[in-house]
């Protein structure tokens, strides 16, 4: 009997730091040069979905809504759907680049909350600057707010993931979107457990093995960082399993309850992260999906997609 073809994506999971000084932007090259022999057709990063409403109350509080709402009648005049504004800028760019229209993007992935996708436009701006200034009234209105968050996130974000491998690599690819897969809304709560053991197992042997363990665990990225080798070191196998270990096994012994709840709501967000994952990619029909998170995630989001019987990859494999 002939098999039946698998047709599910594979995902190449790369965990990233959130940034590298200038002065040690040597330890990029090798894991894009990585990327680029991979070749994606799809990208997913861990900012959140415009439509999560609990993890935006996370990073806006609670009346963000209103905020947007208001912001919204500000910018345009009335109410809208900002999803149907970004269909057609998109639509538009994709036949011809056009700054005006690039603009216009921007102001409607704000307006969206997809955040994300929205510093994606900061980027390729940045690339044509030039083109732009001419378009822009820096002293008032929407212009003023688009400008002061523009020059803000080209300063924060210029030596991150983002600006080194995630951004390059998407243009480099012809890739136009990147899927927001991230789940904060287990923040509070692991906030809340990770409170409680530490104030229970404070002065403790087991506190002062998490503190040295961390110690060690950094002192080793250091040293990774200075040979030019750290983002290949932190996607090995061995590296991304001693990452769980620390991060929600290093205080089993201690059967603390707040521990256990600690490392269980952990585990919890990197499933949802998973599962918001393979939505992504059967929403984009991707083939080949590079996946970007800050390593403490990868082994538990490698785990949970191979348990439901995905083929994922690490840089290391590449």
């Amino acid at each position: 009997m002939q098999k039946t073809k698998d047709t599910r994506p594979e995902f190449l999971l790369i965990g990233t730091f959130h940034y590298i000084p200038d002065s040690l932007s040597c330890n990029w090259s090798d894991a894009y040069r990585k990327l680029l022999q991979y070749k994606p057709d799809q990208i997913a990063v861990e900012e959140v979905m415009p439509t999560d409403e609990a993890s935006l109350i996370q990073n806006y509080t609670k009346n963000y809504r209103a905020v947007w709402d208001s912001l919204i009648l500000v910018w345009v005049g009335k109410h809208i759907n900002p999803a149907d504004s970004i269909r057609h800028y998109t639509t538009l760019l994709s036949v011809k680049e056009n700054p005006k229209h690039r603009l216009q993007l921007w102001k409607y992935y704000h307006l969206g909350l997809d955040m994300g996708n929205r510093n994606f436009q900061n980027y390729l701006i940045a690339q044509n600057s030039r083109q732009y200034e001419s378009l822009i009234d820096t002293t008032k209105g929407w212009d003023k707010y688009f400008w002061t968050r523009y020059k803000r996130m080209i300063e924060d974000k210029k030596d991150s993931e983002f600006f080194k491998l995630i951004y390059p690599l998407a243009i480099k690819s012809g890739i136009t979107y990147l899927y927001p897969t991230d789940d904060r809304i287990t923040f509070p709560i692991q906030s809340e457990a990770y409170s409680k053991f530490a104030e229970e197992l404070e002065g403790t042997a087991a506190m002062k093995k998490l503190e040295n363990f961390w110690a060690e665990y950094k002192k080793a990225e250091t040293a990774q960082l200075r040979q030019c080798n750290a983002m290949l070191a932190i996607n090995s196998k061995e590296w991304v399993a001693k990452t769980d270990y620390g991060q929600a096994h290093i205080l089993d012994d201690t059967h603390n309850k707040h521990y256990k709840a600690y490392a269980d709501v952990w585990y919890q967000r990197n499933l949802s992260i998973a599962n918001r994952i393979i939505a992504a990619a059967r929403q984009s029909k991707a083939k080949k999906m590079a996946v970007f998170y800050g390593n403490m995630h990868i082994f538990p989001v490698k785990k949970y997609l191979e348990e439901k019987g995905y083929k994922v990859k690490l840089l290391e494999d590449i």
